[in-house]
This record gives structure tokens, sequence and C-alpha cells, in this order.
């Protein structure tokens, strides 16, 4: 995985990685990029090993939906 930005870092922070009922982030870069290839993969670990490289490369991140929705309850990972 390719070592991210102080800013691409805050970034995460503020909008995209997972937090406890406190508000308090609980969740890494490198969980949401494990927790998204999971949740798209749908089970398929070639995939799931094969996407989490190419956002951990920074070669490819999905759209925000996508980020922030998946392996949550909500699970939409679509934008209009």
């Amino acid at each position: 995985m390719k070592e991210l930005s102080p800013y691409a870092i805050k970034i995460l922070e503020e909008r995209y990685l997972l937090r406890d009922k406190d508000g308090v982030v609980v969740e890494t870069p490198e969980e949401l990029f494990r927790r998204v290839a999971h949740h798209v993969a749908n089970g398929d670990p070639s995939w799931e090993e094969r996407f989490f490289q190419v956002m951990g490369d920074l070669d490819f991140l999905p759209n925000t939906p996508c980020l922030v929705n998946a392996g949550r309850p909500n699970g939409n990972l679509s934008a209009c």
C-alpha cells in the first residue's frame, strides 16, 4: 500500500473512515480499503485482493458512496 499524504489521511478521517457511537475514528485507511474491497468482491477472495491492491496503490478509488457505504448496513454503492 502506498503511503498517503497527511492531507489525504485528514480527508479520509473527516469523511470516510468508520466512527464509533461517540464519533471517534475506529478504522485505518488500510481497513477502509479492505472493507470496500471485501464488499465489492462479494465473497471472491481473488477479486477482493485485486481490488484492494488497485486501491492501495492509488491506481483507482471508487466514488464517495462506495467508500462510505460498502460493508455497512446501507450498502448503497451508487451515485446519481
